[in-house]
């Protein structure tokens, strides 16, 4: 039985704990599936998969990456939307968004084994997305006070508290804007606030 194995480009990152743990889960549910994750290239087989971090870079030159196909899984934030985008359209490697719950990792292993690129869903939303700056959006001056203050960080009830309205109202002004926007969670939301932000540098 072969072995799936892995090479960490980023020895030190915070998220491959969290990464070893997801392809442990998967190992104990799929018996006979084994994997191995190291952060030292060795002379055994070429890798299935490489990882590497960029959740904390700001620019990545896509030249200087040690592999540059599919195999590659580099870990980005949902708050580097300019980093997504230039990966997505300079180079050929998976992407996996960390702050993100729904994903498998089967399917980073069977597209890693097809040689196929991993997006993770988050990934795929944002780069099918059209730029915000190009869609005609018309909110009402009660849902951009609330979006003004999603935009702060501000949670539902601290806008209910300085809007002086009900957190159902408030409630029901997020919903109209999340629709009007075309998103479904607050993932979705965040994602947009900081698209619109991007569009107004």
């Amino acid at each position: 039985m072969a072995t799936y194995s892995i090479l960490s480009f980023s020895p030190d990152s915070v998220w491959l704990r969290a990464i070893d743990l997801g392809f442990a889960h998967l190992a104990r549910i799929n018996p006979g599936w084994t994997y191995s994750l190291t952060t030292e290239q060795d002379n055994n087989p070429v890798p299935n998969l490489y990882i590497l971090d960029l959740t904390n870079a700001t620019e990545a030159c896509v030249e200087s990456f040690p592999v540059k196909n599919s195999r590659m899984l580099v870990l980005l934030r949902a708050s580097q939307p300019r980093l997504i985008r230039k990966l997505y359209e300079e180079s050929r490697c998976s992407v996996l968004c960390v702050d993100e719950y729904f994903f498998n990792y089967r399917d980073i292993v069977e597209a890693s084994a097809r040689n196929k690129r991993f997006l993770s869903p988050y990934i795929c939303e944002l780069t099918t997305m059209q730029p915000t700056a190009e869609l005609a959006i018309e909110l009402t001056a009660a849902e951009s006070k609330v979006l003004t203050y999603i935009r702060d960080g501000l949670n539902g009830v601290e806008i209910s508290e300085a809007l002086f309205r009900s957190q159902k109202t408030v409630s029901s002004h997020k919903r109209n804007i999340m629709r009007k926007l075309g998103v479904r969670d607050d993932l979705g939301l965040k994602q947009k606030i900081l698209a619109m932000a991007e569009c107004e540098l």
